[in-house]
């Protein structure tokens, strides 16, 4: 007699978890030298010199590009083709843009070298307790794409605009361009792996928040006791992303302030001057404004979910006095230590600081112009003695 034999085909879809959300992020940033997957021992020597490679190739390419800059404006120092507010602010712009580069990439380096494996741990174990959304993840991983991608078009608009100028230059300094630009994508890409993370607390929360609702008529002290490990656990995924991102945070969003205050300004300059606006201006003015959107608004979303499991607990009623009183008290901890994003703890990232960054750039923006316009005046003022 011949048993039935079960045979085993291949699944033909891939199994959903957090690594399947994270996969396109991972992947590009292996590009840029950010290994950010456990890989075997043999491999990682490897990926570490070609990381370090890259990111000491993006130092000294971004070094080399805003000296040029600086002797190129302390050259034309003395031109009437721009006023003296405008060419400070270039230089408080190429000034800006080589703190990011010098600050971040190597913190992001480093992040990935060490704590980023603790946090990427924690969060798998989290993943395992309870099956998030996987689908709405990678969907906003994707997203995060959308800024990335729009950078990358304004470097090749800005190196086909450089074409015609290229073959005079020589070979050296034609590399250290085109690598300096592209250096621009690391900071970017590490904001859109933070916001991922922070995003993915924001599901983990929401998952929680359900379960409390589906068994709150079915209390019983293990359940309590899950509760609990989860939320200490999500507790210790934020503190390690504020560590892991804190400086890189810190300084992006100082970037982004002034760097909103310069391309404003320039906007403005070039529409007072020529009565149209430069297009790719505005497109990196869009694409900074989508990324800082997303900035703002994942861990606003994430203490909003983490409030929601406060009321969702302080909303069951048991008949055992003893264990009422653990979910009170855990209700009320969680609403006291609700969870926030602080770079290095000098202030909170929510919504905000949207109407900050607006009243700033529209308070500076007004300064400048207000100097520029007095700048001209003074020039063409006809002298008492003609």
């Amino acid at each position: 007699m011949v048993g039935n034999k079960v045979v085993h085909f291949p699944s033909l879809f891939p199994i959903r978890d957090i690594s399947w959300c994270f996969k396109p992020l991972f992947c590009w940033l292996r590009i840029l030298g950010i290994e950010l997957e456990p890989i075997r021992n043999e491999y990682r020597k490897v990926s570490y010199i070609y990381g370090l490679a890259v990111l000491l190739i993006f130092q000294w390419a971004s070094f080399d590009i805003t000296f040029l800059n600086s002797s190129v404006l302390s050259a034309n120092k003395d031109s009437n083709t721009s006023s003296a507010t405008y060419s400070w602010n270039v230089r408080i712009d190429h000034a800006n843009h080589f703190c990011l580069m010098a600050i971040v990439s190597p913190a992001f380096f480093c992040v990935a070298q060490g704590r980023w494996l603790r946090l990427w741990k924690l969060m798998n174990v989290l993943d395992c307790t309870y099956r998030i959304n996987h689908g709405q993840l990678r969907k906003f991983i994707l997203i995060g794409f959308f800024p990335i991608g729009m950078e990358i078009g304004v470097i090749v608009y800005n190196l086909l605009v450089m074409l015609p100028d290229f073959p005079m230059q020589p070979p050296y300094q034609k590399f250290v361009a085109v690598v300096a630009m592209l250096a621009k994508v690391v900071p970017i890409s590490a904001m859109v792996l933070f916001c991922s993370a922070v995003w993915l607390t924001c599901l983990l929360y929401e998952e929680i928040r359900l379960d409390v609702q589906r068994n709150c008529k079915k209390m019983n002290r293990k359940r309590l006791r899950s509760w609990k490990c989860s939320l200490s656990l999500i507790g210790d995924v934020v503190d390690l992303i504020n560590t892991s991102f804190g400086l890189i945070l810190l300084e992006s969003i100082t970037h982004f302030f002034i760097e909103f205050i310069a391309r404003s300004f320039y906007l403005v300059n070039s529409i007072s001057m020529t009565s149209v606006p430069q297009t790719i201006a505005i497109v990196g003015m869009i694409s900074r404004i989508i990324l800082l959107w997303i900035i703002v608004y994942s861990p606003s979303n994430m203490y909003h979910n983490a409030r929601k499991v406060a009321t969702a607990l302080g909303k069951i009623d048991s008949a055992d006095s003893a264990l009422q009183n653990q979910v009170t008290l855990l209700a009320l901890d969680t609403m006291r230590n609700l969870p926030k994003i602080s770079p290095l703890g000098y202030f909170d990232v929510n919504l905000q600081l949207i109407p900050k960054l607006i009243g700033t750039t529209l308070t500076y923006l007004i300064v400048l112009y207000q100097f520029q316009s007095s700048e001209t005046n003074i020039q063409v003022k006809p002298s008492p003695f003609e």
